[in-house]
Parts: structure tokens; sequence; C-alpha cells
């Protein structure tokens, strides 16, 4: 696929939307009495378990379409070790038993800031990691990219890690041809998870981050979407489901 056809092609199409956003915002600033009324009304009658999200100190902010392009670690100004190079975007490491570090958060997260290729930009995923598998996610502007294979880094062990696994994305910075749009509040994207019949109305929301999902890579270029990542128990089931954070027409990703 031509990046900067399929590029074009997105940008002009999310254009569209956020001249047709840009309307629906003007028009509810012409009328604050109606703002958040219709999530009130959605919400209220049914069960929800949303106090998680009343507990957050949420305050609106302003976010972005974004652009990168995945790191090559081969062509870094900053030294790292060759022999810890897997291929151009990926750092891998085997530990010995007498340099692993514990499978527990504190020992990896110091692990992380003093030993890692620029560790302080990852943050931890309490979400994806398992007990085996522990994941920290690269950050924007201390949001996370949620959990992609391009631009996190993985332990992986039992007791102690067995191996790690790096990767990162460069240059992000706001996509040029787009503009930067507020938030949703977290409420506003668990109505839409309910009008789309995503969760029923017994679900409990177990937790909700705010940052950035990967939508597009093609070779080494990247775009990257504001997204919700609400983790959630429904009836049962535990998934975790992502809504766009400044767009209601973006598809909703429940991940496998």
């Amino acid at each position: 696929m031509d990046w900067k056809l399929a590029k074009s092609l997105y940008i002009i199409v999310f254009l569209f939307i956020n001249i047709f956003l840009i309307i629906i915002y003007m028009n509810a600033r012409e009328d604050p009495g109606t703002a958040g009324t219709e999530t009130a009304g959605v919400l209220d009658g049914t069960d929800i378990d949303m106090s998680v999200i009343n507990d957050m100190d949420y305050e609106p902010v302003e976010m972005s379409v974004l652009t990168a392009v995945v790191e090559n670690f081969t062509q870094s100004d900053e030294e790292i070790s060759v022999d810890e190079i897997e291929n151009s975007s990926q750092i891998k490491r085997e530990f010995q038993e007498e340099d692993a570090p514990e499978m527990k958060f504190n020992a990896l997260q110091q692990y992380k800031n003093e030993e890692v290729f620029r560790g302080s930009i990852y943050t931890y995923d309490e979400v994806m990691s398992t007990d085996t598998q522990k994941i920290f996610n690269q950050t924007y502007n201390d949001f996370p990219v949620f959990n992609h294979e391009a631009a996190r880094l993985l332990f992986s062990g039992d007791t102690e890690a067995d191996t790690f696994e790096q990767t990162m994305l460069e240059d992000i910075e706001p996509d040029a041809y787009t503009l930067p749009v507020d938030a949703k509040s977290p409420k506003r994207g668990v109505e839409e998870l309910y009008r789309q019949e995503r969760i029923s109305e017994e679900a409990v929301i177990l937790s909700a981050r705010l940052g950035y999902f990967v939508i597009f890579v093609e070779e080494d270029q990247v775009m990257l979407r504001p997204k919700w990542e609400f983790h959630v128990d429904d009836q049962n089931v535990s998934k975790t489901i992502y809504v766009d954070a400044t767009s209601d027409t973006e598809e909703i990703i429940e991940s496998e």
C-alpha cells in the first residue's frame, strides 16, 4: 500500500469529520444547558457500576491524531549494545540467573529506569500484564500508547524475568492536517458503549485510561488516535474495550 496515498485519504475523511464535530461543538456552546444531560438520561435506570469513573479527577484536555515513525535502533545516536538488537526495530535481552530482575512491579520498575534505553518514557500496564508477562507502554505527554507491539517493553518469565523486549516510536507529533479536539469525558465513553450494546446494563467499569491507540502501520510509518481504554467486567466476562476519545464515528475496538 502507498503510505502517502493512504494517509492523504485518511486525512481528507478526518477533515470532514472534524468540521462536523466543530459544528456540533459550537451548537453545544450556544446551548450549555443541554450539555451532559443526554448521558445522564441514557445511563439512568441502568445498574452500570461507574464508581471508578465517579472517583476520577477528570479535566478536559485537547488531543489530536498523531503520526510517528518506528524507532530504528541500528541508527540511534545513543549507545546501544549491538548484541541486543534483535532487528532494526527491536531490542531483545536474555537474562542470566545472576542478573535477572524479579517479575514484580517494583523490581521491574527500577530495572526499567536504570537499565533500559530511555526507560523513563514507559509506564506500567496493569490491565494487560499477567503473571508471566509484564508490560510497560511507551507514553506521549504522559498518555500511554496502549499495548502495541511497536511501542512497549515486555518482560517474560515466572519468578524472575527470562527475556526482555523493547520497541519504540520516535518523531511522535500531532498530525499537521487535523485539529485538536477536546477529549470526551469517560462517562460519555461509557454511554457510547451502552448505546452500541457493547456492554449490558449490569456492567462494572473496573478502570478507565485515556491514551493513544495505533490505528495504522505501513512500513515504518504509524498513525495513532486518542482513545479511552475501559476494562470491564460484564456478566462474569472480563474485557478491555477502546472507545474513540474525539469522535463518535470511529469503530469501537475490543481487545482479543
